[in-house]
């Protein structure tokens, strides 16, 4: 390199416009709002999941033997 030949300078990163704040944080909400909506999901799955294992259950053991005659006596 001779003395008087100049580099480039280091590229810069560009400032952040409020456009782009805006859309991320428009980015953002919707990815919470996502993650609500997956979260509402599971827990109806596994309540439905649950719900079926327990009428499976009770089904095999015999309605007889989950609810014996006069079980509501107890109480």
């Amino acid at each position: 390199m001779s003395a008087n030949e100049q580099r480039a300078a280091a590229p810069a990163i560009p400032a952040v416009t409020r456009e782009q704040e805006r859309q991320l944080a428009a980015l953002a909400e919707r990815h919470r709002e996502g993650e609500q909506v997956e979260r509402s999901r599971q827990l109806r799955g596994l309540l439905v999941l649950a719900f079926v294992v327990l009428v499976l259950s009770i089904a095999r053991a015999g309605l007889a033997s989950v609810f014996p005659h006069g079980w509501w006596r107890i109480w």
